[in-house]
């Protein structure tokens, strides 16, 4: 038997049935019916929320972040691709790679180019000898080609695109001793979407298991359990079938982690609300109201509770919406769309299953009030609110003092098994090659002309060399290293040390020369002698000539003279003459003949001697030039004696010299061996002709643009790129590269740097803003929501204020068990969703509290405060407990991020229930007084009233027969 106070009445007023509740009364079965038929539909006529996830998954970052926004640039600008998403495929063997590995992998590689639908570009550095040694293990047992996918990473036609690969690559037959691996960060974001859908369906049905024996223990009645869970699976359903609707037709996006935590929010909602639900409605018939008045007691004492607690937490969620990270932005709207639909179902399903349960005399209270317990705590903390919030705080600084610790982790593959594909992959290259191998930086040096040239080249292995003596970058690759070091010979001291190498081989040549000069001073002196021998010749033929021009003159005036005597013996005999030439018979007669060639003798004198007249002058002439010269030859002869002087005297010098370029070159090549083999990059040049050699060509088609204005560098990392700290080399690498090209001719070019660590650098960003957007606009929320309801501004401020801190002390218990116990760091992505959904859920319990004690501020505050926890200590507490043990349950998931966030969340729930809602915040109700219902005017004490009689006191406290709770 329940004994009643004498203010507490059995019967509900008319005035507290609000039409709403009358109507579901009304139509509960119609309402039942509704809610199965749309459960039935939505999950009917749409795929189910896992595959509509995978179908429509959001990228993992903003399209006009940073990383994305340079990937694209750089993609579009070498013409290759046009998306984030990339995988790499790894090749390993147990023993170095040979002929076959290199059929095998060019087999895979031709079908990847087959494939234009889902591979965009293949960065083939294997299969040329340029590169080959780049993609290459140092031990040669494994290689790797990348290969650029369609979709950004994180999408659903990445995801697709990724299974695209992998069925390539398990359809070509491998070589013995040979496998093929597909790793990288889609491969792993792809393997996430998969291990998270295996996973829900266990912790789903875990969860489920623990609600019934939990309930069980509450309600000591399997039909009662059984209802409620009816009623949760009914608003689950629901809710899935909702969002999956609204996603499968494009209109919200969804992500593994919307679609785990919407179903486990879904579920511990739920069954909140129906422990909510139920609990009032048992505890007014455990009072003596009747079912028809335990009904409108319930919906009256709950139905602002889970209309403030849902929106409370379906608006808190949906401040994710207002994230820049579309991991958090997708998260927003079904995660809201999902707690309407909660909330709704709630409202009118709940009581419609109460009512249609009531006719059955379902629902009936089985276990004995705990009423007592809680009063006794109640009464407690009115007694000693202020030892008791000392307590409650130190017990909440546990957590807060573990937080300056925190440190966070940005690598999946550290909360993912071990043995799904993708980690498998980055295994196998961790055993080859070094850890950040397969998650390299992309930077792209955008210039406003032609690179091809030298002096752009030094600028080019300038920036390089800046941005490897980073610290914490392991290599870098471009068009002046393709292999991660210095083109080999390409130093200025190997370029001189080869000219004297050339000079070395020329030396025999240059020693036979010496002697042609020393032959050729022979020669002189040799053609001096002759030339001396010639000008005393020409001196004899000067006289002579002189000589003979005399005798000539005077044979001129001899024939001159004998032509006047024969011209006067021709004058004489003309008429004796005539006859020999009139004489027509004269060649026949002989004496004729003859006489007439005696006279054209005569007559050949006078042409003789024309011909003696003109050849006198040239002999004069000649007898000047001779003369003439001769004096010309001493001059030629000092000439070709002092050449020969210079002749020898050069030969001597030279030949000296040589002897001493000998000795010289005796180790010049071993300085250029030296910075070869050092991998000295202090030194770089390339020679023009170094542009017209074809494998250079080839190499250039590789790192630089096709328009040539453009050059690419992969780097790669020291450590893990996905770390605190890899994530902290990316300014440094701008900053690098931006000093490099001040003050050269490539200053004022566009940097942008794409990449893994670039990526999740962008994703640290988003998320410190994420944070603060949704963590202020979901504390502003909730607190207007408590303002509404409460409509005290002081109690809405303590709601708000012990929901931060039992956030802080929940994060803060969390970094302590997963950080300091296991050793394993929070994931990035734990914070923001741990925070948001705790200080949605957070709330819940300290407005049922403020609630309860609102309706009995009229017992007096003290007394209400009393009250209030005896009559909701235990339905809060077993709910937050449910609710607690559901988020709990996510610790059994695969994904190591979904069970710290539901570990996390958990241990927030018990704070909150156990510590905060229980002592702190009736607590400082009693410490506060009427002030903790500012601006609203309270009486801290009740009314008086006149004193009952005897008989009075009785009646109010006469045991209630049992049949009275009909």
């Amino acid at each position: 038997m329940i004994l009643l106070n004498k203010d507490e009445k059995p019967q509900a007023e008319p005035g507290r049935r609000p039409h709403i509740a009358q109507w579901v009364r009304w139509l509960s079965v119609p309402i039942i019916l509704g809610w199965l038929a749309l459960t039935v539909v939505t999950n009917i006529v749409v795929p189910q929320i896992e595959v509509v996830g995978q179908q429509q998954s959001v990228p993992m970052t903003a399209m006009d972040a940073p990383s994305s926004v340079a990937m694209s640039t750089i993609g579009n600008t070498f013409h290759e691709f046009k998306s984030n998403t990339s995988v790499m495929i790894v090749l390993e063997g147990d023993q170095p790679l040979g002929d076959a590995a290199h059929q095998y992998y060019n087999e895979i590689v031709k079908k990847l180019e087959a494939d234009k639908t889902h591979v965009e570009h293949i960065q083939d550095f294997w299969s040329d000898p340029l590169t080959a040694a780049g993609s290459q293990s140092a031990d040669g047992k494994s290689a790797y080609v990348q290969a650029y996918l369609a979709g950004n990473m994180g999408e659903g036609l990445a995801n697709e695109s990724v299974e695209a690969v992998k069925s390539i690559v398990e359809s070509v037959p491998a070589p013995p001793g040979i496998k093929a691996y597909v790793a990288g960060s889609s491969a792993l974001i792809n393997d996430t979407h998969i291990a998270g859908d295996r996973s829900l369906k266990i912790i789903t049905g875990l969860t489920f298991g623990v609600i019934t024996v939990m309930l069980l223990v509450v309600y000591r009645s399997i039909v009662t359990v059984l209802i409620a869970l009816v009623m949760v699976f009914l608003e689950l359903a629901a809710a899935r079938g909702v969002v999956a609707f609204l996603g499968y037709h494009h209109l919200i996006g969804l992500s593994t982690f919307a679609v785990n935590l919407l179903v486990m929010v879904a579920i511990a909602a739920g069954t909140d609300y129906v422990i909510f639900l139920f609990g009032r409605y048992q505890e007014a018939r455990s009072k003596g109201a009747d079912k028809e008045s335990a009904y409108y007691e319930m919906y009256h004492g709950t139905g602002h509770v889970i209309v403030g607690s849902g929106m409370t937490i379906a608006g808190a969620l949906f401040c994710l919406h207002f994230t820049r990270s579309p991991m958090f932005q997708s998260m927003g709207v079904p995660l809201f769309v999902g707690m309407v639909v909660v909330v709704a179902a709630a409202m009118t399903l709940g009581p419609a299953v109460v009512t249609a349960a009531s006719r059955f005399g379902l629902l009936e209270p089985k276990a004995a009030s705990r009423e007592r317990f809680w009063r006794r705590i109640g009464t407690a903390v009115v007694r000693w609110p202020g030892p008791i919030l000392v307590a409650t705080t130190f017990v909440c600084l546990i957590g807060l003092l573990a937080l300056p610790g925190y440190r966070t982790d940005y690598n999946d593959r550290h909360y993912l098994p071990a043995d799904i594909p993708a980690s498998e992959g980055f295994a196998a290259a961790e055993r080859h090659f070094p850890e950040a191998r397969l998650s390299p930086e992309l930077l792209m040096l955008q210039s406003d002309h032609d690179l091809r040239n030298s002096a752009d080249f030094l600028v080019i292995d300038r920036v390089a060399k800046a941005i490897f003596h980073t610290p914490g970058i392991g290599r870098v690759q471009t068009i002046t290293r393709p292999l991660g070091t210095p083109i080999e010979h390409s130093s200025i001291p190997f370029l001189l040390g080869m000219q004297g190498t050339t000079q070395t081989l020329n030396q025999s040549y240059m020693q036979d020369r010496m002697k042609d000069m020393l032959k050729m001073g022979d020669d002189m002196n040799v053609s001096i002698d002759q030339m001396t021998k010639m000008y005393d010749l020409l001196g004899q033929l000067n006289a002579v000539t002189h000589s003979m021009v005399g005798k000539m003159d005077l044979t001129l005036a001899d024939i001159q003279t004998l032509r006047n005597h024969i011209a006067d013996f021709d004058d004489f005999f003309r008429p004796l003459r005539n006859y020999f030439y009139w004489e027509p018979h004269c060649f026949d007669i002989p004496v004729c003949n003859s006489i007439r060639s005696v006279f054209d003798t005569l007559d050949g004198i006078d042409t003789m001697t024309d011909d003696f007249q003109l050849l006198v002058p040239d002999l004069h002439k000649l007898d000047l030039l001779t003369a003439q010269m001769r004096t010309l030859m001493p001059p030629m002869i000092d000439t070709m004696r002092s050449m020969r002087t210079m002749q020898l005297t050069l030969q001597s010098t030279q030949s000296g010299q040589q002897d001493q370029i000998a000795a010289m070159q005796d180790n010049q090549s071993a300085m250029g061996k030296a910075f070869d083999e050092a991998k000295n990059d202090d030194s770089f040049y390339l020679p023009p002709e170094a542009f017209d050699n074809p494998d250079f060509k080839r190499g250039m088609k590789m790192f630089l643009s096709p328009d040539g204005k453009a050059v690419r560098f992969i780097i790669s990392h020291e450590g893990d790129p996905m770390s605190p700290e890899g994530l902290s080399h990316i300014d440094p690498i701008k900053n690098a590269a931006f000093e490099a090209i001040k003050g050269t001719p490539l200053e004022g070019s566009k940097i942008y740097l794409a990449g893994t660590a670039a990526s999740f650098k962008d994703m640290q960003d988003s998320a410190d803003y994420d944070l603060m957007i949704a963590g202020l606009a979901a504390l502003c929320l909730i607190f207007i929501i408590m303002l509404i309801i409460t409509r005290a501004v002081v109690a809405s401020a303590v709601i708000v204020g012990t929901v931060a801190l039992s956030l802080g002390t929940s994060f803060g218990l969390s970094v302590l068990i997963w950080q300091d116990l296991i050793g394993r760091p929070l994931h990035w992505m734990v914070m923001v969703m741990a925070i948001v959904i705790l200080l949605a859920v957070g709330s819940d319990y300290n407005l049922l509290l403020v609630a309860r004690l609102k309706e009995e501020i009229p017992a007096g505050l003290k007394t209400g405060i009393i009250r209030a926890m005896g009559g909701s200590g235990s339905v809060v507490t077993s709910a937050g407990l449910v609710f607690a043990v559901t988020m709990a349950a996510m610790a059994f998931s695969e994904l190591t991020v979904i069970a710290q966030v539901g570990t996390t969340i958990g241990m927030g729930l018990l704070v909150d229930t156990l510590v905060i809602r229980s002592f702190m915040t009736p607590s400082i109700a009693a410490l506060l007084g009427r002030w903790f219902w500012w601006p609203q005017r309270v009486r801290p004490r009740p009314v008086p009233s006149p004193w009952p009689n005897p008989a009075a006191r009785a009646a109010n406290t006469e045991p209630i027969p049992a049949q009275s709770r009909q």
